[in-house]
């Protein structure tokens, strides 16, 4: 197939990072195009991190949706191209691809993932909409709207962490809903020896350097900034904690699950479903002290549960997510070519 997808790249984060991950395994064996702005607003490069084997197009994301010259532009890209499906992972560049069809005499496909769990009313633009868990699909209100969960490209680790103290990992981005409060404040009360490294950067860090410094815990927790290699921490910790109290469907669950030991969230999206009860955290301190502690002298025990849940990590590998969503251009570009 010949496909595009399309990305208003803001940083390098869950939807940029999925978005990537697809480009990359369809492109081993389909024609793929990515169609974004090649910086985004910290300077990262998307290019760094697509292969060669896909087609990268820069084009002006930041462009008003509604101006008829640069819909005019767009369309011409895509007749050049003469896409079977274009994917669009913000709503945004989901009306940009619909308006601009107005300059194409062939209708392209459109399909749509929901990344997050705001409501949006264009995703009614999509012919399917792209549920990642079964709470963002409850949202899509396209044509037609399916669930496929998120994957990630599986990478061979290395344990880079000093073992001889319990460690804990937390990946994402320092906002007050990632709710690294919680974890910090928990751990503050534990009765063993720990460091708790937080990988991810925003807007919410000073404000967890202060609680740090008011819990004098800033020997045990460490705010490590955003890395190109989470799995080498996760892999060299005993356990990963997920206290966001909002998720669409994290990529460090599954990051966790494949290259951890344990992972306990809260329950948001599809955690519960995902870990089971066990690994279910409630989002007050107190409770998760002694969870943590319960954990700490019973490892054994909560390490044999997980074995369970990681048995069913290969769901998760990007190329099986793949290919579920080329099944699923397929189903729409058929029923295209039916309805010519």
């Amino acid at each position: 197939m010949k496909i595009v997808h399309t990305l208003y790249f803001t940083e390098f984060a869950g939807t940029e990072k999925v978005c990537v991950d697809l480009c990359n395994a369809m492109s081993q064996s389909n024609e793929v195009f990515l169609l974004a702005n090649t910086y985004d607003f910290q300077g990262n490069k998307i290019t760094d991190y697509i292969e060669d084997t896909v087609n990268f197009v820069d084009i002006e994301t930041d462009r008003n949706r509604h101006n008829i010259f640069y819909l005019y532009k767009i369309a011409k890209i895509l007749k050049n191209i003469n896409p079977d499906v274009i994917h669009c992972h913000n709503t945004k560049m989901l009306e940009i691809m619909k308006y601009c069809q107005i300059f194409l005499s062939k209708k392209i496909p459109l399909v749509f993932t929901k990344h997050n769990w705001f409501v949006k009313k264009r995703m009614k633009y999509a012919d399917i909409c792209v549920g990642i868990s079964p709470e963002t699909l409850k949202l899509c209100n396209a044509k037609k709207n399916i669930l496929i969960e998120n994957g990630i490209k599986f990478q061979n680790p290395t344990k880079i962490l000093n073992n001889d103290v319990f460690n804990i990992v937390g990946v994402g981005r320092l906002e007050e809903h990632k709710n690294w409060q919680l974890a910090i404040t928990a751990l503050s009360q534990v009765d063993f020896d720990y460091r708790l490294y937080i990988l991810g950067q925003g807007v919410y860090e000073q404000e967890l350097k202060d609680l740090i410094e008011k819990l004098n815990v800033a020997d045990k927790v460490k705010l490590v900034g955003f890395v190109n290699n989470p799995w080498d921490y996760i892999c060299s910790s005993d356990l990963q904690i997920l206290p966001s109290r909002l998720e669409g469907f994290s990529l460090a669950l599954i990051e966790g699950i494949y290259y951890g030991k344990m992972v306990f969230a809260l329950d948001t999206a599809n955690h519960r479903e995902v870990l089971g009860d066990d690994f279910i955290i409630e989002d007050d301190a107190e409770k998760l002290t002694q969870t943590l502690n319960q954990v700490y002298l019973n490892y054994d025990e909560f390490n044999e549960k997980f074995s369970k849940v990681k048995a069913e990590s290969a769901r998760f590998d990007i190329n099986n997510v793949a290919q579920k969503y080329i099944d699923a251009y397929k189903s729409v570009s058929d029923q295209k070519v039916q309805a010519a």
